[in-house]
């Protein structure tokens, strides 16, 4: 962006608000590459993307918006219809506080974001194919870290291409010897239902009928 005189940029600043709806919130982060970047998060949907700040070969600073997960996720798009405005009032608003740039825009290697997740596979005991997948979130309880998951796990979900679940960390309750532990858990394929709570027998029981019908079917 082409500057401006500072104290210019402060006085406008000033007068304007950077809104955003009350279930997104926007954190600064530092990405993979070094840089920083502001991330937006959603209470239901998890992350739903980030701006970067680009260096440019002009000496501005190219703003660019990237909506979080794979194109063929149909979350995307609904992470996209949330994001798309909110990057776009800031974009705008960037552009009145600090003056257009000019220059093309320039192609730029996106920061990766890689985690490391535990998974758990269950084959049918006559086949041997898999016949249920369960993804576990350690340390996180909310809807919006789930999905955070099935975001992140879309392409291996696809590939195993059985029912899926994503499982919160468990509470620790056990109570004379009886095991009360519940997790947040989101089935996320190949039909997604709403989040509920869920014991681990709960979970299993469902993996044991797909274990036990599927030869049988």
């Amino acid at each position: 962006m082409k500057n401006k005189n500072l104290d210019e940029m402060i006085a406008t600043a000033k007068n304007i608000n950077l809104n955003l709806p009350v279930e997104v919130t926007c954190t600064k982060h530092l990405l993979s590459d070094g840089r920083y970047g502001y991330v937006f998060n959603h209470v239901e949907l998890g992350q739903l993307g980030r701006l970067l700040f680009i260096p440019h070969s002009t000496g501005q600073t190219q703003l660019t918006s990237e909506v979080s997960g794979d194109p063929d996720d149909p979350m995307t798009q609904r992470r996209l219809k949330i994001l798309e405005p909110i990057t776009k009032d800031i974009l705008n608003k960037m552009g009145i506080i600090c003056g257009d740039g000019t220059g093309a825009v320039e192609p730029y290697v996106s920061p990766t974001d890689e985690r490391v997740v535990e998974c758990m596979v269950y084959p049918c005991e006559v086949c041997d194919k898999t016949v249920a997948l369960l993804i576990f979130f350690f340390f996180f309880y909310t809807l919006g870290e789930l999905e955070d998951y099935a975001r992140i796990m879309h392409a291996k979900i696809k590939e195993h291409d059985v029912p899926t679940w994503i499982i919160g960390e468990e509470s620790e309750n056990i109570v004379n010897g009886e095991d009360l532990r519940q997790s947040l858990v989101l089935k996320v394929y190949p039909k997604r239902t709403p989040a509920k709570t869920m014991t681990p027998d709960d979970v299993m029981d469902k993996v044991d009928k797909l274990i036990n019908k599927h030869c049988k079917a």
